[in-house]
């Protein structure tokens, strides 16, 4: 008897150790981002083809809708808990949510992925699908955004936290920032209203003040399961400028702004993983990463974001100053499937004081300065895919051109009394991404990206596939330094044409 128990012991143990990692990834990959250089000819250097995969293997278009590139070896632990109230009409659930992620030197990290504590009313005559509900995450709030797809949202924990060594964790990550949120939802539209709480260092009397955020909005079906209008916003407290602080001189820096979508569909529209709520709840099929289905015919998903933000930064042309430093992004996705073919169109515009909205601005809490050229990043995409069920093969190819953000001074004084010409005139800083810079040679403009990709997939089984992906990029934006004869270094241009491969076997369950 006390056999059969253990054996049992095991199986329950094994089928809740199953049921609590949910949206789990192992990834094998062989990679190489550029097989015509060698290691220490690029920034960063392309150490040759080996194992593993990294974010110089992806394109701009790639993960428009989550922070991962999809080479990670991760999982998320989920206990998850419903029940009914002995009170009528409420209910009540919590998830303790983490990320267990694994870094190339072999360590793991962990960290919290929006954990929460959930109580739900419904009053009656509402649907099965309709309450209202108060939401607490007791120590990070970051899946609770304004905005809709990932690359464009914002509100997150890094509003308070992304510049300030005070408000930054040891995995270099931005610290996690509590929050709550109320919401309606009834069955043709819902709204919010919610809540963070930031720390940040005050440099005037150098202790921690709490730092306050306010986020709301809503949305409605224009046309039920059809036509979708939504709209959120935001007022954030992010401290005070330290470099003015140490001047005395207290200057508050506050963003604020809000976001729109119009969405057009022909099935249901379910935001990123990013932005969801994870929980192993056994009363809902929720199957992450599940194998696309075809059920014939033509179905369609189109979406149009905008987004209009600000925040007061330093004037740098007025002493002492602060000015309000507007940023705006759109986002156009468009997606189609028709049989066994899919197609899809993304497009995004975002400008630069948008990309580096969290850091705050360039130079940190800084807007740029009179007589400076600006320039937003804009990219276009385009691509298409089909499926072949017999041999469970999907074949595709991407086509995308984009030209990066910029900044241009018009001075550049540096390199001494008798700089060499390396380090004169105008100078242009490419922007990839937050904080992602290359500084390009004298004299020199930013040159449009084109980008080719093809890709397969063989599924070996439901959870278990094969990918491949051959991409070639000429990029005539990439440099990095080298010492001069002078012995200073100096911006020069990488080799433009870049030809790249991944080849990964991936486990998704």
């Amino acid at each position: 008897m006390s056999s059969k128990c253990v054996a049992l012991a095991a199986m329950v143990s094994a089928s809740a150790w199953a049921g609590d990692f949910i949206d789990t990834r192992i990834t094998f990959a062989i990679a190489n981002s550029n097989v015509f250089v060698k290691p220490g000819e690029t920034t960063p250097s392309e150490p040759g083809t080996g194992f593993g995969a990294s974010r110089q293997n992806t394109q701009f278009y790639d993960n428009f809708n989550t922070r991962f590139t999809g080479f990670e070896t991760l999982s998320n632990i989920s206990l998850y808990k419903k029940s009914a109230s002995f009170f009528e009409g409420f209910d009540a659930e919590a998830a303790l949510n983490i990320v267990v992620a694994n870094q190339p030197s072999g360590a793991i990290t962990l960290f919290d992925n929006a954990s929460f504590v959930k109580l739900n009313y419904r009053p009656a005559g509402w649907g099965a699908k309709e309450d209202i509900a108060m939401t607490g995450f007791p120590v990070s709030a970051d899946r609770f955004r304004l905005g809709y797809a990932w690359k464009l949202s914002w509100g997150g924990d890094s509003s308070f936290t992304y510049n300030q060594g005070t408000g930054t964790s040891t995995t270099g990550r931005p610290a996690a920032v509590p929050g709550m949120k109320i919401q309606v939802t009834r069955d043709r539209w819902y709204a919010f209203v919610g809540a963070k709480t930031g720390l940040l260092l005050n440099n005037l009397v150098n202790v921690q003040e709490r730092q306050y955020g306010v986020l709301f909005g809503g949305g409605i079906d224009l046309v039920p399961n059809r036509v979708r209008l939504e709209a959120n916003g935001g007022y954030f407290m992010r401290g005070v400028v330290p470099s003015l602080a140490q001047q005395g001189i207290r200057a508050p820096v506050n963003a604020f702004g809000g976001s729109m979508q119009l969405s057009f569909f022909s099935d249901t529209i379910l935001p990123s993983l990013d932005l969801r709520l994870y929980k192993n709840d056994p009363d809902v099929t929720q199957r992450f990463f599940k194998p696309e289905t075809y059920n014939g015919g033509l179905t369609y998903q189109l979406s149009l974001e905008g987004s209009l933000l600000g925040q007061t930064l330093v004037d740098p042309d007025r002493f002492a100053t602060t000015k309000i430093q507007p940023a705006t992004a759109l986002a156009l996705q468009a997606r189609f499937k028709y049989d066994f073919w899919r197609f899809y169109a993304l497009g995004l515009y975002r400008t630069l004081s948008f990309i580096q909205f969290d850091v705050p601005g360039l130079p940190p809490y800084f807007d740029f300065s009179a007589g400076s050229t600006v320039k937003p990043e804009l990219w276009l995409a385009i691509g298409g895919d089909r499926f072949f069920p017999a041999q469970h093969l999907t074949l595709g190819v991407v086509f995308g051109v984009q030209s990066p953000a910029s900044v241009s001074a018009p001075r550049f004084d540096f390199g001494g009394t008798n700089p060499p010409p390396g380090l004169t005139g105008p100078r242009t800083v490419v922007v990839r991404d937050v904080n992602l810079f290359a500084i390009l040679p004298a004299n020199s403009q930013v040159v449009p990206i084109i980008s080719v990709k093809g890709t397969f997939r063989l599924d070996i089984s439901e959870y278990f596939a094969l990918l491949g992906e051959v991409f070639y990029n000429h990029d005539e934006n990439r440099v990095t330094f080298r010492d001069s004869t002078e012995s200073i270094s100096q911006p020069v241009y990488e080799q433009a044409n870049q030809l790249g491969f991944n080849l990964v076997a991936q486990a998704r369950f």
